[in-house]
């Protein structure tokens, strides 16, 4: 299987319920893989500083070859905007055949709203 750890770039867009994307974000993602076991720790930064750590993460072959990633995400509890917000949510993404990048999306939940959001990882 393809070992994806390490540095990731990603791009995000939030959509809005219409489909429409309302903004675009980027964030550093870093994967870590042993074996079956896979985490990944996603850290945005400007104006929306987060830091969400993965569970039940589950990686698996498409019938394509192409390996697709599904997990869940929650605000780091040791990350200083834990103090005032949470969220939690989903993502999925499929890497392409040569491991280099990914696309996919994922929507999370927090006290104000539900956000969905397109997503693109290349290595970094």
């Amino acid at each position: 299987m393809t070992d994806l750890s390490g540095k990731w770039a990603l791009s995000g867009e939030t959509l809005g319920p219409d489909g429409a994307k309302l903004y675009d974000w980027s964030a550093d993602v870093t994967i870590a893989q042993s074996g079956e076991e896979i985490r990944v720790v996603t850290e945005t930064s400007g104006v929306k500083e987060t830091r969400s750590l993965s569970f039940a993460e589950k990686l698996v072959r498409k019938p394509s070859g192409e390996l697709h990633l599904r997990y869940g995400y929650e605000l780091d509890p040791d990350h200083p905007v834990a103090q005032t917000r949470e969220f939690y949510g989903l993502a999925e993404l499929t890497f392409a055949p040569d491991g280099k990048s990914a696309t996919g999306s994922s929507c999370n939940k927090n006290p104000e709203r539900y956000v969905i959001a397109r997503l693109s990882l290349t290595r970094a």
